[in-house]
């Protein structure tokens, strides 16, 4: 993320958190306990217009759950899609840390929840619903790539 993106005191109340990560579907099949616990442990981070919040190359251990605004997903010039409210990004970063595939760029100002790689691992040992839903939604997006690619052959 840029020094510009900054990380904000909350402004969200746990309701408002948790109703946000429950739109997208990296957890939408956790429940509301699990997702409450989550919730605690995020952080706002807002970008204006023209701010990255993810570079590509970077090695971070974070996901961002999208809650307000647009983002691009893109290498160099190239953008592989854009996504809105109740979307994640970030979220293989957050499991195993490696260099991110793709830079994201806000495209309006946007408001997310990070959550950090410490925090999720804690969580995914704490509340075994949670591994469950992280696996199912990233096996359905996976699934969804794959279906993509051979349509596209």
């Amino acid at each position: 993320m840029t020094e510009a993106a900054s990380t904000t005191v909350g402004t969200l109340g746990l309701v408002e958190r948790v109703a946000a990560l429950h739109r997208g579907e990296l957890f939408a099949r956790i429940p509301g306990r699990v997702l409450a616990a989550v919730a605690e442990h995020t952080a706002e981070v807002r970008a204006s217009p023209g701010e990255v919040m993810i570079e590509e190359g970077a090695v971070e251990a974070h996901l961002y759950a999208l809650v307000h605004g647009r983002v691009r997903v893109h290498r160099g010039d190239q953008t592989l899609v854009e996504l809105g409210p109740g979307t994640t990004v970030g979220e293989l970063a957050a499991l195993v840390p490696q260099p991110r595939t793709a830079s994201v760029t806000a495209l309006e100002p946007t408001l997310a929840l990070r959550l950090d790689k410490a925090v999720l691992d804690d969580l995914l040992v704490e509340w075994p619903e949670l591994a469950h839903g992280v696996i199912e939604a990233l096996v359905a997006r996976l699934s969804a790539i794959a279906d993509q690619a051979g349509q596209t052959r």
